[in-house]
């Protein structure tokens, strides 16, 4: 990691991400058990994973804009106390409506981490090592994932649903004294970030800042791909610096962050990549018990094997984005993004209509490793093209469009799957929902609908590699609105150049 302060970091923002990727895995590995449960079908169990989400765009905006704002990490602290709390509660459910409810909650709630996060790794990490460390951060989201669906998915095949259920609130507590003790809020601006051996984070308080973010800002010296982009003659587009101090109202920053055309890229092409993953996680461990006949605890573990496999993609595309930058290369993390998303439906369409469980279960695992290898530089990406004072609201309007987009998945794939011969189901219709672990029409349905949206995945490639121009005028552009924040002279040069 590069010393004891880095270390800290890492596993704490890992941490934070694993508790929302834990409750996204939730309902995905307690499919079987809830449809039987609340006499549901596939298109209701779609709603339920659809409505948590798409409650996160009317959230998302507002936290956005107190993550610039106010102490980031003990809105954090806040969010994973009443996390645990909702969840210990949702296992107590005792209608469809009631878990509906809590669903919609949560998703409400866990809006903040994405703004709080990327704004956080801005501050912490070093420009030229954020793919790195920020691939490290990932395995968070993965470990998560894997954790919601090992406790749920095993313990409901052992017990029942709602104890699984309850039992993935309680490391939510332990997370947010950990935060308390061992994460404070960093100073802003490039004056906290942590060098290699740093054993402690330069605070808030230590950088003389207030509760609110500092009306002026320390920057770091510029980056690789900063100087590379000057190098190259790199121009800011017309209307892309922020003019004055920077103190723009929400909907200022709206406007101004979706003229950013990279980011408007890596937009649409990360909404793709979270739509398709949202939907395998709702629908990949029935789409494994009823395309090859395994049982409820049999398909979790299987299911946590194939997704173990992203955990390589996102240690290691981090680093190969980063050492492209540091040869030269400073598209490195754009390319790296688009070649991984279009390899993704080149290896996850074969791989889901094969007979074979042998075959399907080491091609879904390096599809994995292509999904997982997505994210480390696309993400880093997004804090490359927007200046540092609105890397959470930025942050939050991309999740907002992308959870617009995302949200419909599993609802898209259940409707979808019918078509193919899985269960309809219908907003609470009972429906003869055996879960019989034989291969089925379901199987073959959901696996049918598996490959029609990985074509999605060359699409969100197409659209990155087309961006690799505008990447680096908006690199540009970010670093001098970061210089007319801090004070610092400013020469755009000729628009459009």
């Amino acid at each position: 990691m590069g010393g004891p302060a880095r270390l800290r970091v890492v596993v704490l923002l890992a941490a934070v991400l694993g508790l929302q990727s834990a409750d996204a895995a939730s309902i995905g590995s307690l499919a079987a058990p809830i449809e039987v449960a609340f006499h549901i079908g596939n298109v209701d169990l779609g709603l339920l994973a659809t409505a948590s989400t798409v409650v996160a765009v009317v959230t998302c905006l507002p936290f956005g804009v107190l993550v610039d704002r106010y102490n980031r990490t003990k809105l954090l602290q806040v969010m994973a106390v009443i996390w645990g709390v909702s969840t210990v509660t949702s296992g107590a459910s005792s209608s469809f409506g009631m878990l509906l409810g809590v669903r919609v909650f949560q998703g409400g709630l866990t809006a903040i981490v994405g703004p709080a996060l990327a704004s956080l790794a801005g501050d912490l990490f070093p420009s030229d090592e954020r793919g790195r460390l920020w691939g490290y951060v990932l395995t968070g989201e993965l470990g998560g994932a894997g954790v919601g669906i090992l406790v749920t998915g095993v313990v409901s095949g052992i017990a029942d649903w709602r104890v699984a259920l309850s039992l993935l609130g309680l490391p939510a507590f332990v997370l947010a004294g950990a935060l308390h003790r061992w994460l404070p809020e960093p100073a802003r601006g490039g004056q906290a970030r942590l060098g290699r051996g740093a054993t402690a984070i330069r605070t808030a308080g230590a950088a003389g800042a207030s509760r609110r973010i500092p009306e002026r800002i320390v920057l770091e010296e510029p980056s690789r791909i900063e100087l590379q982009a000057e190098r190259l003659g790199a121009r800011p587009y017309p209307r892309t610096v922020v003019e004055g101090d920077g103190e723009l109202d929400l909907w200022s920053a709206v406007r101004y962050v979706l003229r950013i055309r990279s980011n408007d890229a890596l937009i649409l092409a990360s909404g793709i990549g979270y739509f398709f993953v949202q939907g395998l996680e709702t629908f990949m461990e029935l789409f494994l018990r009823h395309r090859y006949g395994v049982g409820q605890s049999a398909a979790s573990l299987l299911f946590l094997v194939i997704a173990s496999g992203a955990l390589l993609g996102v240690v290691v595309s981090g680093q190969v984005a980063d050492r492209l930058v540091a040869g030269g290369r400073a598209t490195g993390r754009i390319v790296v993004g688009a070649v991984t998303f279009a390899a993704t439906t080149v290896v996850f369409a074969p791989a889901v209509l094969a007979h074979s469980l042998v075959f399907a279960t080491v091609a879904l695992a390096l599809a994995a490793v292509l999904l997982g290898a997505v994210n480390p530089p696309v993400d880093m990406a997004r804090l490359d093209v927007v200046p540092s004072f609105l890397w959470g609201r930025a942050e939050a309007i991309r999740t907002t469009l992308r959870q617009g987009l995302q949200g419909f998945a599993p609802l898209l794939f259940g409707l979808v799957s019918t078509a193919f011969g899985g269960r309809p189901g219908g907003l609470g219709s009972g429906v003869d929902t055996a879960a019989a672990a034989a291969p089925s029409a379901t199987g073959r349905g959901l696996g049918t609908t598996f490959a029609i949206f990985s074509v999605a995945m060359l699409l969100a490639g197409a659209v990155l590699w087309a961006s690799r121009r505008s990447y680096l005028r908006d690199v540009v552009a970010a670093r001098r609105s970061d210089e007319r924040r801090a004070g610092g002279p400013v020469d755009c040069g000729p628009p459009g150049g």
